[in-house]
Order: structure tokens, then C-alpha cells, then sequence
């Protein structure tokens, strides 16, 4: 299958991580994807859309569809990239493109509805994401983001119990408590780890403190449960869906209650906690979005056969 790719995040040389999720995503083997992303992060937002919009305009190449990333505003392009070419588009909301941006002023909320009621299919990273589109009038498919258990595997635990924050300075990230209650501190505006060192890092740490105070999936503590290490996490957003409490971390809802789960660290087993990232394989998202578009090209087969055979019926 051959997608055009409209996104609003993806890895460049000063940026490594901005959406990675995304990059694995269409690292798929069965797929081909040609993607429109910022190719720098410096510029005005209005300048890097301009961008992507023109590029999405004059890409070459038969495409069987296309997949936006983000409903605002990079979703925005890629409805009009689907609907000058004819094709199919499926869009996923990643959290604060629904819940922050949709909500800015009306006309960010009237587009959010126009990208996601064209859409063919939409689907999100998290129930609380999915409970989100659904107030904007569509229903949603929840597919996570996608863990490389490859590359993220169970260590020994170290001997010094040290706190890892891996969010960056962004305040929803809840830096703040981040910086009271953590050893280490990485992530865009602190320290940008080039991704293939966050593995390494996390072994190096007993525990992985998410302190966010919204957060559309929570791709921190699923990566840091896949490499077999508690994680503390605030009970907002999609971190429920990925803590279970007691099982592989805690969840709570103040500082207080997080400083007070840090000090109550179970004698926890990384292999057992490890064990329970398997929902989250990246084979099981790429299966998944998989599955969504065999859908939505049948669908759309279905929908032209349909109109040949009633042109067909009329002929004289």
C-alpha cells in the first residue's frame, strides 16, 4: 500500500524524537509512504503549514490514500490533499490537537469538525482521546501508539533508586514536579536524547516518573514498562490505560500522592513488569492500521462499484 503522509511532528537532524511514533509507524514493511512534515521547527507555524500544504499539493506518485497525523492543523492539509486527489483519508488524533488546539476558539473547533467528519476513518491513541473526538461529533478507532519491544527490553534493576522524567519543558508535562521529585531530567527544552539512547537510560534508572498534567497516550510509560521499569504516573489522559496500578506502577493525582508513591516502590520484577507491555508491540499497531485501511479501501471499492453499476443500469 502506497499512503501520502501529512504531519504535523517528525524526526529531523535537531529535532531526533519529534514524532518518532509516527516514523516507526510507517517504518511498516508493507508499506510505502511518501511524507510531508516540518523540515525545521524554527519557523512560525503559519510558515511550516504554508509548507506542507504546498508540498502536499505537488508530491508525485500514485497514492492509495492518504493518513494525516493530528487533526489541527496538519490535518487540515491532508483533507485537502485527499479530496483534490480523489483519494480516501484517515486521520489520527494524537491527544492536544483535540483536547488544547480544537478548543483554542471557534474556528479551530469548526475546522477540527471539518477535518474529522471528512475523514474516512479516524483513529485516536488513547479511550480518553476517542472520548474527546466523539464531543466533536465522529466516532473513533483506539489504536495506541506502537512500542519497538526490540529495542526496549527488560534490564536488572540498578542499585540506587533513581527517578527518570523523560518529558521535556513543557509545564503539561509537569515539569515542576518533575524537577522536585526526579534524579534525571531529559527531553526537548532540557536535554533532547537522541532516541536510540533512551533505552540505555531507562535501564539506568529504577523508576520513570510521568508527572503530566494532560496527556493524550503516555508513550513515556509505556516505553519505560516495556523495558521492565515502575512507573509513576499522574491518572490523567491515556496514562490509565497504560499503568496498571500495583501491576507494572502507580497512578495518583497530586504531587503529594506522587512524592508518596516514590517512596513505596515495590521489590518489582522488570521481566514481570515487562510482560505487560505486550499490548502495546508496535506489530500490533502497524497490524491495527493495517486493519483500518483494508477497511476504508473496501469501503471505498464498494462505493464505486456501486457507482459503475448504477451508471451501467441507465444506459440505453
Amino acid at each position: 500500500m502506497r499512503l501520502l503522509v501529512v504531519t504535523a511532528r517528525y524526526p529531523t537532524p535537531d529535532r531526533p524524537a519529534a514524532g518518532r511514533f509516527v516514523q516507526e509507524r510507517l517504518a511498516d514493511p508493507d508499506l510505502r509512504s511518501w511524507v510531508i512534515a516540518p523540515r525545521r521547527y524554527d519557523l512560525p507555524g503559519w510558515l511550516r503549514y504554508a509548507s506542507l500544504g504546498w508540498r502536499a499539493a505537488t508530491a508525485r506518485g500514485r497514492f492509495d490514500g492518504v493518513e494525516g497525523h493530528f487533526v489541527l492543523h496538519s490535518g487540515v492539509v491532508a483533507l485537502a490533499a485527499a479530496r483534490v486527489r480523489g483519494l480516501p483519508l484517515v486521520i489520527y488524533a494524537h491527544g492536544g490537537d483535540v483536547r488544547e488546539m480544537a478548543q483554542r476558539n471557534p474556528l479551530n473547533t469548526w475546522l477540527a469538525r471539518r477535518v474529522l467528519r471528512g475523514a474516512d476513518a479516524v483513529v485516536t491513541n488513547s479511550a480518553e482521546t476517542a472520548g474527546l473526538v466523539r464531543q466533536l461529533g465522529v466516532e473513533a478507532a483506539v489504536i495506541p501508539p506502537g512500542v519497538d519491544l526490540s529495542r526496549f527490553r527488560p534490564t536488572p534493576r540498578p542499585q540506587a533508586r533513581r527517578v527518570l522524567y523523560l518529558g521535556g519543558a513543557a509545564p503539561y508535562k509537569g515539569l515542576e514536579a518533575a524537577r522536585r521529585l526526579a534524579d534525571t531530567l531529559v527531553g526537548p527544552g532540557i536535554r533532547e536524547v537522541p532516541p536510540d539512547e533512551v533505552p540505555a537510560l531507562i535501564a539506568a534508572h529504577d523508576v520513570v516518573l510521568v508527572p503530566s498534567l494532560a496527556e493524550g497516550f503516555g508513550l513515556a510509560a509505556a516505553e519505560g514498562i516495556a523495558a521492565g521499569r515502575w512507573v509513576v504516573a499522574r491518572a490523567v489522559g491515556g496514562l490509565p490505560d497504560v499503568v496498571s496500578e500495583g501491576v507494572n506502577g502507580f497512578l495518583a493525582r497530586t504531587d503529594d500522592e506522587l512524592a508518596d508513591a516514590l517512596r513505596r516502590i515495590p521489590d518489582y520484577d522488570p521481566n514481570a513488569v515487562a510482560g505487560t507491555a505486550a499490548r502495546f508491540s508496535l506489530e500490533r499497531h502497524r497490524a491495527g492500521m493495517a486493519g483500518i485501511w483494508a477497511t476504508v479501501l473496501e469501503a471505498r471499492r464498494g462505493r464505486t462499484d456501486a457507482k459503475s453499476a448504477g451508471s451501467g443500469s441507465g444506459a440505453t
